[in-house]
């Protein structure tokens, strides 16, 4: 190793030991000024610690005669209970109100918004329940007029029954008009000679009128027996077939 070498390393070890005294100055220096205010700060804080001691010393006395005047050391609820147990739980309550509050002022708003829309809804009701009774009304006049026209149906079903027994015993009296009348066209050669003296012709306008009389005494006695009782109703119904005898027995005679 060259002498050279030799002195330029020498004088970078020697800048190097500068630079380290500069650096332990500074630092000692820096550590003076720390030291003095952490001094500082230390007997600033152990006054202020002082100063609290003394401050909790009158708050804890103070305290105790608050609860004393305010009644917590004999009311069940706090009795026992330590001061800074009892503060928290009256900020509880505070916030608890608070948000009491929010949600009252919330359901206020909301109450706003909704009494107009109760009003409309109330205004439909009252709406719904006059149309509601008109429909009563209207409906109790349907089946009033609905009763009305059951009555008449039926009663119109009785007449068309009625009338249609009467027409079928008109034409089972037509019917056997014509089968007399064609066993009644004889001559009287065809009449024994005994009843031929006795026979007697009958003209065709007076047997039709005989008929038609027989007919209206039946259609009188059927309308009798529709009001009248069950007894009753046999002593048409033998009229009725003492009268067909009696049609009967002239026709017979006629035809004798």
């Amino acid at each position: 190793m060259s002498s050279s070498e030799v002195s330029r390393f020498l004088q970078k070890c020697q800048k190097e030991r500068d630079e380290a005294f500069r650096r332990e100055e500074s630092s000692r220096d820096r550590l003076k000024r720390l030291e003095a205010s952490t001094k500082t700060q230390i007997a600033e804080l152990k006054h202020r610690v002082k100063e609290t001691t003394n401050e909790n010393k009158i708050l804890h006395k103070t305290i105790k005669r608050l609860r004393v005047e305010l009644g917590l050391e004999i009311s069940p609820r706090f009795k026992g209970k330590m001061t800074k147990d009892i503060i928290r739980e009256l900020h509880d309550k505070e916030d608890q109100c608070l948000r009491l509050l929010e949600e009252n002022s919330h359901l206020t708003f909301r109450l706003k918004e909704v009494v107009p829309s109760l009003a409309q809804v109330n205004k439909l009701k009252k709406d719904l329940e006059g149309q509601l009774q008109a429909t009563s009304v209207k409906t109790q006049d349907l089946l009033a007029e609905n009763a009305r026209l059951s009555k008449l149906l039926e009663e119109t079903e009785q007449e068309r029954d009625e009338m249609a027994r009467i027409n079928l015993e008109l034409r089972k009296s037509i019917e056997s008009t014509k089968h007399f009348s064609s066993r009644s066209v004889q001559t009287t050669t065809s009449i024994p000679i005994n009843f031929q003296n006795t026979y007697r012709s009958i003209p065709r306008e007076q047997r039709s009128s005989q008929y038609s009389q027989a007919l209206l005494e039946k259609r009188k006695i059927a309308m009798g027996t529709r009001s009248s009782t069950a007894g009753s109703l046999e002593s048409p119904q033998s009229d009725s077939s003492s009268q067909k005898s009696a049609d009967n027995l002239k026709y017979r005679t006629v035809l004798s």
